[in-house]
């Protein structure tokens, strides 16, 4: 019985430039989609809004979902630094320990900034406003975007 040698990771052996590219053009269109998020729903929320209490609303989440955009990169960004270094370094089962704490990090997350969707956000807009219509949209449009954010989290991460 011959003994099987590992698969080489392709950040190990691809080229520098062709890795870059194909490592990088996924993740810029994932936050370029993600930033412009906010800016389809303002444009939504303005044609059927006549008084634009709608569009101040989702105005005062974007700061939310910016700070839930960077949480996600900045945790998929630190992890990806240390498992890159991991497998370089063929150091393969802390590789996959990274990966699976990097998973749990960002589960976590996700949760502090659902709690937050449905525990917080009346708070959060009444901090910046006293029209309880704004409060009242803001609330169901923050609280929607906080919970069901697990596909950012996952998208980034993974």
């Amino acid at each position: 019985m011959t003994e099987q040698k590992p698969v080489e990771n392709k950040m190990g052996t691809m080229p520098v430039n062709k890795l870059l590219i194909t490592m990088s053009l996924p993740m810029m269109v994932a936050m370029l989609v993600q930033a412009m998020y906010n800016v389809v729903d303002s444009v939504f929320v303005a044609q059927i809004d006549a008084e634009s209490l709608g569009l101040a609303a989702v105005s005062m989440a974007f700061p939310v979902q910016s700070l839930m955009i960077a949480f996600a990169t900045g945790t998929g960004v630190g992890v990806n630094a240390l498992l890159s270094r991991r497998l370089g370094e063929k150091k393969l089962k802390e590789a996959s320990l990274t990966a699976k704490n990097g998973i749990f990090v960002i589960l976590i997350t996700y949760i502090v900034f659902a709690l937050f969707g449905i525990f917080g956000s009346r708070l959060f807009f009444s901090l910046q406003t006293t029209d309880t219509r704004v409060i009242e949209m803001g609330v169901q449009y923050l609280s929607v975007c906080c919970i069901f954010s697990f596909g950012l989290f996952l998208e980034i991460i993974l």
